[in-house]
């Protein structure tokens, strides 16, 4: 947070995430891996032994523990002569750039056909793009395009409260000139 004399936040927890139980991503349900688990190992327990259905259960646990992918926390953004994009479970930042060296902060859509005849959904992630290199993208999941876009406006006016202008204004002010 700032501090009393009026300097604006040296950092941003862009908190974005999915509306709690949300499975309208096309990501399928999440109850497969633990009903197939629980067929397998109750069949394997049944057509074999006991101890094959154990086997089969701990195995499941092992994939299910060697697949996962581990939680890097949310991303941060802090303005230290530059922004610096890091995750609050991750030492080393995930880039520095230069706030002249930021374009934009744009959203980067997808749009995913609906499930059993269902409406198409529309997921959406945020992109700082930078002169050099690839944009940083961020949240980890894609969320809900009224979500990205709430993201999205923080995002900018934080950036902006360090003297930030995106690429379309700082052409106006160079063409005013």
């Amino acid at each position: 947070m700032g501090d009393m004399t009026g300097d604006p936040p040296r950092e941003l927890l862009v908190d974005a995430a999915p509306a709690p139980g949300d499975s309208s991503d096309g990501s399928g349900s999440a109850m497969a891996p633990i009903v197939l688990t629980a067929l397998v190992a109750g069949g394997a327990a049944k057509l074999v032994s006991p101890t094959a259905g154990l086997v089969c259960l701990f195995a499941a646990i092992a994939l299910w523990l060697v697949v996962k992918k581990p939680d890097e926390g949310r991303f941060v953004l802090r303005v230290d002569g530059a922004l610096v994009v890091t995750r609050e479970r991750r030492a080393e930042p995930i880039a520095r750039v230069a706030l002249d060296d930021v374009l934009d902060v744009t959203l980067d859509r997808e749009t995913r056909a609906g499930g059993r005849g269902g409406a198409p959904t529309e997921r959406v992630r945020l992109a700082v793009e930078r002169a050099s290199g690839e944009p940083i993208f961020m949240p980890a999941e894609r969320i809900t395009p009224i979500e990205a876009q709430e993201w999205q406006g923080k995002v900018r006016v934080f950036l902006r409260a360090h003297g930030w202008l995106p690429r379309d204004e700082r052409a106006l002010r160079a063409s005013a000139s």
